[in-house]
């Protein structure tokens, strides 16, 4: 005599082929490729974090290099504005900022670059696809202020280069020289407190 049971799962067998057999080998395909998935999915994700952990890493350091280049600047322009101040308030104050004593020039005798490498590189990367909008817009607003910074710094070398031709080769007009190392030092100053916002926050 027959199995009952048999009977009753025999819809489940299709000539030597268990169905029941076939659902469980399908089903633990269909686990490992969705666990693969899974995990391809983590490690990617990983991955993408790692490359942005690296690049604001390199962002960050990039940023302190260039607050420290601005500080010495501000600093520089600083004492030269102090030794102007003090020639001009000496009973024959000179004409030219160029012989006021320890001028050296508006640029430092150890000028150092600002440095973008770290935000080029990145931006060209897509890091930022990554990188919350906020976090994105800031590091984008200090790198630009440091073009404006540059921008002004060049044309103040353009000015020289021109007030140097006019003046054949005398010098430049020492009340002109204050006014542009003030405004030098503001610019400097106000880039290195919007640094100083991004960097010290947690």
């Amino acid at each position: 005599m027959s199995d009952p049971s048999d009977e009753k799962l025999g819809w489940l067998r299709i000539g030597h082929l268990d169905l029941s057999d076939l659902l469980v080998e399908t089903f633990s395909v269909l686990l490992g490729v969705l666990l693969a998935l899974l995990i391809n999915a983590w490690v990617q994700k990983r991955q993408t974090q790692d490359k942005v952990d690296e690049a604001m890493t390199s962002i960050r350091q990039e940023l302190r290099s260039d607050r420290e280049t601005l500080e010495s600047r501000r600093s520089y322009h600083q004492s030269l504005i102090e030794g102007v101040d003090t020639a001009l308030k000496s009973p024959h104050p000179p004409i030219y900022c160029q012989d006021v004593d320890g001028w050296h020039g508006f640029y430092s005798p150890v000028e150092t670059p600002l440095l973008r490498a770290a935000y080029d590189t990145a931006m060209a990367s897509g890091v930022f696809a990554d990188v919350s909008f906020e976090n994105t817009r800031r590091i984008a607003t200090l790198y630009a202020g440091f073009n404006r910074y540059d921008a002004f710094y060049g044309k103040t070398l353009d000015w020289m280069v021109q007030e140097w031709i006019a003046n054949q080769a005398h010098g430049f007009d020492i009340r002109t020289c204050r006014g542009l190392l003030h405004d030098l030092g503001t610019s400097e100053l106000k880039v290195e407190q919007d640094l100083d916002s991004y960097l010290n926050q947690k």
